[in-house]
């Protein structure tokens, strides 16, 4: 009986300490990594981080798919993206979209040039002013 009661005793206090632990987890803030900066500086960056990873995604898929056309080393590519805000309703978001491309080609011709442009332009669905093609 004693044996019980202790065992009794011994389940509350870890019950009360977990719940304690629990309680103090909830609290307690968390700390925000960009100590120093605003909520609009914070997101600007973040913002920018989201842009940067976007672009050089599809810089690399653009310049391996030319590359496999006009031969290894011969591109360079230069996506620049733009935040879009969208709103319905209640409801605003902001994503991401392509603005502009530069490509750097080493081809011989211009038609190999307007070719590049065209696909381009296809491709993310941009004006071709907004696609530069230079010649190395």
């Amino acid at each position: 009986m004693e044996l019980k009661l202790k065992k009794e005793k011994l389940n509350k206090i870890i019950t009360i300490i977990l719940v304690g632990l629990l309680l103090l987890i909830i609290v307690v803030p968390i700390e925000d990594k960009g100590e120093g900066l605003s909520s609009n500086q914070n997101s600007y960056y973040e913002q920018e981080d989201a842009s940067d990873w976007g672009a050089s995604y599809y810089e690399e898929k653009l310049k391996l798919i030319l590359e496999e056309s006009y031969g290894k080393d011969t591109m360079d590519v230069m996506v620049h993206m733009k935040e879009v805000e969208n709103s319905s309703g209640m409801y605003e978001e902001s994503t991401l979209e392509v603005d502009g491309i530069l490509i750097v080609a080493d081809v011989d011709s211009e038609e190999k040039v307007g070719d590049i442009t065209f696909a381009v332009c296809a491709l993310f669905d941009l004006p071709a002013h907004k696609v530069a093609v230079i010649r190395k």
